[in-house]
């Protein structure tokens, strides 16, 4: 275990940082009790191994699976996504993930130059406007896709997680994910997490009107893809659990 160098920020810290970036994993990059199956990961990895994936947008690695026991016939019923691209399915599980930055650009701040409020990949959130060490906060929301009339509908999953229960999220410090890091290359970037623990289903109009949105409002064309969800790190690379805490 790593023992933290840096504050974990709150709740009510997190909403004075812009939100600089949304973007979505295959899978979910953390591990709990409702989103656990990690059948593809498995069978990705074992392909893998022998040669048979390459890492593009196209065939990201899978993460941890909310279980489809529980589905209907009604809700695994298939979707053509017109704005998700990539591996985006009906009854599979994504993690969304609501990047909040010191180094982002406010409404007030585009007014003044011409800067978008947000931008593909972590770059503007990481080192925007010349920041070496911002304060970043990603909120991080498992939603697994269903799709028959009685389907969750959410008019808006880009502006901020749709979580209002805050009794199954926890908060601790971190650092950036992805497939590019893993137990032997480490992440420059120190990261406050804001993980909700539980799988929320939401319609599949809802998810491809993200991508919508996402695309429309901000021209996060790279950011249509899901990305590849990592390998969870050996215990020895991550913070004891007396820091992971409720978030408040």
């Amino acid at each position: 275990m790593r023992i933290p160098k840096m504050a974990t920020l709150t709740k009510s810290q997190q909403q004075a940082l812009p939100l600089s970036n949304v973007h979505y994993h295959l899978g979910a990059e953390h591990k709990s009790d409702m989103y656990s199956d990690d059948a593809d990961s498995k069978a990705f990895d074992a392909a893998a191994a022998g040669g048979g994936h390459r890492r593009l947008s196209a065939n990201p690695r899978p993460g941890y699976m909310c279980s489809k026991a529980g589905l209907t016939s009604g809700e695994l019923t298939p979707y053509t996504f017109a704005h998700c691209k990539g591996d985006v399915t009906v009854g599979k599980s994504y993690e969304v993930h609501y990047v909040h930055s010191s180094a982002g650009y406010t409404a007030e701040d585009t007014a003044a130059a011409d800067v978008d409020l947000m931008n593909d990949g972590l770059g503007g959130a990481a080192n925007g406007r010349g920041q070496l060490n911002p304060m970043v906060v990603v909120q991080a929301q498992v939603y697994q896709i269903v799709n028959d009339p009685n389907s969750p509908a959410v008019a808006d999953a880009l502006h901020g997680w749709t979580v209002t229960d805050f009794s199954n999220s926890v908060m601790y410090p971190g650092s950036t994910t992805g497939p590019s890091h893993s137990n032997s290359v480490c992440s420059p970037y120190a990261i406050t997490w804001h993980v909700d623990k539980a799988c929320n289903k939401i319609a599949a109009a809802s998810f491809d009107n993200l991508c919508k949105m996402m695309k429309d409002l901000y021209k996060l064309d790279g950011d249509l893809y899901p990305h590849g969800s990592r390998l969870l790190l050996d215990p020895k690379w991550v913070c004891p659990a007396t820091n992971v805490l409720a978030l408040a």
